[in-house]
């Protein structure tokens, strides 16, 4: 999560270049990567749980997988829009934010065998 961390606030530097004159450009970016930053948290704590149901000998270590995944689909489209509907973001800067949040995740899920 620090990568995603770090490629949000890297996409936030460079909106605040380009766009510093339109607030809410900056704030759509912020808000896509923290959609992007909170699906990945809860799926942490998805993939926790499912570990914890296979230490204890359960059988639901891969159900609580899939509902992570499910749920983190869920959580990203009604995240996104909350903040195109309710609070009237422009949808580009929240993908863009978006994108980069992901970006990170890939970068940092990334091992050298």
């Amino acid at each position: 999560m620090r990568y995603q961390l770090l490629l949000v606030l890297l996409a936030e530097g460079l909106a605040v270049v380009f766009y510093l004159d339109r607030p809410e450009v900056l704030k759509a970016v912020l808000f896509g990567g923290l959609v992007s930053v909170s699906t990945t948290a809860w799926m942490a704590f998805r993939l926790y749980q499912a570990t914890k149901r296979i230490d204890e000998g359960g059988k639901k270590g891969a159900f609580y997988v899939y509902l992570g995944a499910i749920e983190k689909f869920v959580l990203t489209v009604a995240l996104f829009g909350w903040g195109i509907v309710w609070l009237e973001m422009h949808p580009l800067p929240i993908v863009a934010g978006l994108v980069a949040g992901q970006i990170g995740f890939l970068i940092g899920s990334y091992k050298l065998t």
